[in-house]
């Protein structure tokens, strides 16, 4: 999809702040000088600039014109929850990190034990980030727990609750759709999604369900059905009944051990679907390994934490890039 040009201007001044290009406070260059820099015009410049002005990094001066905010004159207390290990997300930490400096927060992390979060809660933070699987915390005890606190739910939302007041989610419904029309433009016709999960979960279900109705797709068909990654050790009846006839010639997942896990047993008793085309989800060490490299969603993790820590109000989303490699 072509980025448009106030798209491309934001995300320019954006990164010209975040890196620190202009300092807090400082003057920006005029429209005129910016339109000239990007090479487009006045009115693209203004259109990226009020989105900026909106989410508070950049301030306006009828008289004397636009300056990077400098809102933040102490750093701040934060806690940040979160069931995404060190071990596992690397670059996840490493950004978020990065991105704490940016926003001069000082952060408290824990993971998803109640014990740890009870803790930190104890010593006050003035916001709480929140990354929860559905397996962590039912949503009511989330919620009774950060009683009285500003938080902000980050990266996942699994509940089939309304959505809070205040977060920046992924985009799965769009990784979703993109992912089948992807396969669908290269002319596949039976498709596997592969779960972390021996059952689907309520809100993965309705993401399949939304995403087939507008590809023009049956969920739960020969055309686009599911099974568990452990299925070769836990329901292998499942796994014959998809590879036996019409086996499936592209698969997915929202994650790339389990698939390519899967996938390690699919070329040792299926040989034939050997050759299938996979998708991953975060563009791990999985997806790159010499000679076996298959397409991922890539996640710029700064640019992730930016819009998570200079979030204002209301529900944002954020949309990786699909990275298509291989053999």
């Amino acid at each position: 999809m072509r980025q448009s040009k106030t798209t491309y201007v934001y995300d320019a001044l954006f990164e010209l702040l975040r890196t620190g290009s202009f300092a807090p406070g400082a003057k920006l260059p005029s429209m005129r000088q910016l339109a000239d820099r990007f090479g487009v015009s006045t009115m693209t410049v203004t259109l990226a600039a009020a989105k900026l002005e909106k989410e508070g990094v950049i301030v306006r001066s009828d008289r004397a014109g636009l300056f990077v905010a400098d809102h933040r004159k102490q750093y701040e207390l934060d806690g940040i929850i979160t069931s995404i290990s060190p071990e596992t997300g690397a670059e996840y930490y490493a950004r978020m990190i990065s991105g704490c400096s940016h926003a001069q927060v000082i952060p408290m992390i824990v993971g998803n034990r109640k014990k740890d979060i009870e803790s930190m809660l104890e010593k006050k933070p003035v916001r709480l980030f929140l990354d929860f699987s559905i397996w962590d915390m039912p949503y009511r005890e989330i919620l009774r727990r950060t009683r009285g606190f500003e938080t902000i739910f980050c990266h996942r939302f699994e509940w089939t609750d309304a959505l809070p007041g205040s977060a920046v989610i992924s985009d799965w419904q769009f990784i979703t759709t993109e992912t089948l029309r992807h396969f669908l433009l290269r002319g596949h016709k039976r498709i596997l999604f592969v779960s972390h999960d021996e059952e689907i979960r309520e809100h993965k279900r309705r993401n399949f369900l939304c995403a087939a109705k507008e590809l023009g797709l049956n969920f739960e068909t020969p055309e686009f059905q599911w099974c568990c990654a452990r299925d070769f050790e836990v329901n292998p009846e499942r796994v014959q009944r998809i590879f036996r006839k019409d086996a499936p010639t592209a698969l997915f997942s929202r994650g790339d051990w389990p698939l390519y896990r899967f996938m390690q047993n699919v070329r040792r008793f299926f040989p034939k679907s050997a050759d299938a085309e996979i998708v991953g989800a975060y563009d791990t060490e999985w997806a790159n390994i010499p000679g076996e490299e298959f397409a991922s969603w890539h996640w710029d993790w700064g640019k992730f934490w930016d819009q998570v820590f200079f979030h204002q109000s209301g529900v944002e989303y954020y949309r990786p890039q699909l990275f298509t490699k291989g053999k």
